[in-house]
């Protein structure tokens, strides 16, 4: 199954092997897997709307914490200060998005995701801060919006976390899993033992990883 685009626009690949997406995320499942654990739940949700979904929420960390950072030095505070804030926040919501992750935030998660949103938000705010003469924080500012932009910290952090165990599910599959148990729960489809869910859909996961491994 694929979904294609024009060049500028999201689109995602399912392979045997799991779902890529043009954000650079692989996704371990298949709509197969999903809808063997939840049944039904495709038939109410578009695939591709939830793997959508799943990516806002898998790049929200650098989004939110871009928009911290701004927010923090408009309000006066130091921009270092204003930066280690954002950075610890930055790793805080990295490593437990996937508890926040509900369907009814989709939309809150998008827009952290919009590069339009970004852009405009980061522009007008350094424009404003040059203009009051803080050099300090707007030149700080440009680094950061370089570095969550560019994403090289989740890059970082997706690299360590793939050398402590190549057993454990990854920071999207994590996010995406969650996601699936909210919609189920939500239409009605899932009521069962979460945990069990949980452990289900991460073996279908590590299988997928093993045979991608193995090719």
């Amino acid at each position: 199954m694929s979904r294609t685009a024009s060049k500028f626009e999201w689109n995602m690949v399912e392979l045997p092997d799991g779902i890529t997406t043009s954000n650079g995320n692989w996704y371990h499942t298949t709509s197969e897997a999903i809808q063997q654990y939840i049944p039904g739940l495709l038939k109410k949700h578009e695939i591709g709307k939830i793997i959508k979904n799943a990516d806002h929420w898998v790049g929200s960390c650098n989004g939110i914490s871009l928009i911290l950072y701004l927010v923090l030095v408009l309000l006066g505070v130091d921009a270092f200060l204003s930066a280690g804030i954002a950075l610890l926040f930055f790793l805080f919501w990295y490593y437990n998005t996937s508890a926040f992750v509900t369907p009814v935030l989709n939309a809150v998660a998008r827009l952290f995701h919009f590069d339009g949103f970004l852009y405009v938000a980061t522009a007008a705010s350094l424009i404003y801060l040059s203009m009051q003469g803080v050099l300090t924080a707007t030149w700080v500012g440009l680094g950061l919006f370089f570095l969550f932009k560019v994403g090289l910290l989740k890059m970082l952090l997706t690299w360590i976390s793939s050398k402590r165990s190549a057993q454990k599910a990854t920071h999207q599959d994590r996010i995406l899993n969650m996601l699936l148990l909210r919609y189920g729960i939500k239409e009605g489809l899932y009521s069962g033992n979460i945990q069990s869910m949980q452990d289900s859909l991460f073996k279908t996961v590590n299988y997928h990883k093993t045979r991608k491994k193995n090719k």
